[in-house]
């Protein structure tokens, strides 16, 4: 079995089962010990897997909130953060867009757009811009995280790792902190969207008011790292003038 696909089987049983030992994976995955081994260190440095004692756990034991739940939550916020972003893309401009609903906002913009090329690991982002006839749409290989539409893993990550000067990256996140640290509640998604932001000229992060403020387990990137921040209106949101650029939705 290829080292791609036996990655997404480690991921597959681990977000289904929990936890679980390394015998027993090596058993059902039919590959010795010590090849397993060396894989699931591989995947820990890439924020896949949680090694343990003897074993393995998913970076996530909480069970992701699924995209339709997110979708309708903040809508008439998350629309004007989508409607600024739109006006920031011109014609024939190349885009990188992360996953998420906010993001997925966006992309259910794009169909105005007079030529282009979307690059995504979102399903649901990548089904719409598909419907655009004058739109190229490219979406990433990977593990695709059925609760949330993202895809992810090494495929992934050096999918976007490859790509060079898009012109327009859009992240959103989970979270930004009080330093501007910008995060996401999964370390296996924040590690790609680490890439989507890298790989463009421009890079900008759309997130809601309900986001900042708080904290998350994995950094994306930082505030100052970034070309803006897309948001609504707020006293929370004015604390990070110093970090980046505000755009007010």
């Amino acid at each position: 079995m290829k080292t791609a696909k036996r990655e997404q089987k480690i991921i597959g049983f681990l977000e289904s089962r929990g936890a679980m030992s390394v015998e027993e994976l090596s058993h059902l995955l039919d590959v010795s010990v010590s090849t397993l081994r060396k894989q699931l260190a591989i995947m820990q440095e890439s924020g896949l897997v949680i090694r343990t004692y003897g074993g393995v756990m998913p970076v996530n034991r909480v069970p992701d909130e699924t995209f339709e739940s997110k979708l309708h939550k903040n809508i008439a916020e998350k629309r004007r953060i989508a409607e600024l972003a739109r006006t920031l893309i011109p014609a024939g401009a190349t885009i990188a867009l992360g996953s998420g609903t906010t993001i997925y906002g966006l992309a259910n913009l794009l169909d105005d757009l007079p030529k282009g090329t979307i690059y995504t690991n979102s399903m649901q982002s990548a089904d719409l811009a598909a419907r655009c006839q004058d739109l190229e749409v490219h979406l990433s290989s990977g593990i695709l995280r059925s609760r949330t539409g993202t895809i992810i893993g090494s495929e992934a990550a050096e999918y976007f790792r490859s790509l060079r000067g898009v012109d327009y990256a859009f992240v959103g996140c989970d979270a930004i902190d009080s330093s501007g640290a910008v995060l996401s509640d999964n370390l296996s998604v924040a590690s790609v969207e680490k890439l989507i932001l890298s790989c463009a000229r421009h890079k900008y992060i759309l997130c809601d008011n309900s986001k900042l403020g708080q904290s998350a387990v994995a950094r994306v990137t930082h505030l100052k790292d970034v070309d803006g921040l897309i948001t609504a209106q707020s006293p929370a949101a004015e604390v990070y003038a110093p970090q980046t650029k505000l755009l007010f939705a």
